[in-house]
């Protein structure tokens, strides 16, 4: 008997601690607090966190408040970026090809959602801005149809 009641205090105590949780949906709902956690895996292009903020307080997006410390936030968005190679046509924008991979993550750090990998490119069509270019798929893709 007490072999039962100690499993049934078990399970109401880990439901409890389940429930505790936001869903994935809660944390990303509009109005919440982000804090971006930007990532550059290169080390070679640290403009990117500039056009990560404006891209997501931006008139395309915008839907969370974006906060300087993770203790005030709803979730963690982190952002990774990385710059590859540099063509002719490039030489004179902000890189040939610049990848970036979005994942949202709970203030304890655990990884809720990530994003496919997606690429801004230099091109005459992106303005030969691969940055700009890769920071709307971001937004479009990423976060807009993904998430």
């Amino acid at each position: 008997m007490k072999r039962i009641i100690f499993t049934i205090i078990l399970l109401n105590l880990a439901y409890l601690i389940n429930a505790q949780e936001k869903t994935l949906k809660e944390l990303v709902a509009e109005g919440n607090k982000a804090y971006v956690e930007f990532v550059d895996v290169k080390k070679n292009i640290p403009e990117a966190q500039n056009a990560i903020n404006t891209a997501l307080t931006g008139e395309e997006w915008n839907r969370w408040t974006l906060v300087e410390k993770k203790e005030l936030a709803d979730f963690i968005l982190k952002v990774s970026v990385e710059k590859k190679g540099v063509n002719l046509l490039s030489m004179a924008s902000d890189g040939a090809r610049i990848r970036v991979i979005t994942e949202v993550c709970n203030l304890k750090g655990q990884s809720l959602w990530k994003s496919k990998r997606y690429q801004g490119n230099a091109s005459i069509f992106t303005g030969f801005a691969a940055l700009d270019d890769a920071m709307r798929k971001m937004v479009r893709r990423a976060l807009g149809d993904e998430l």
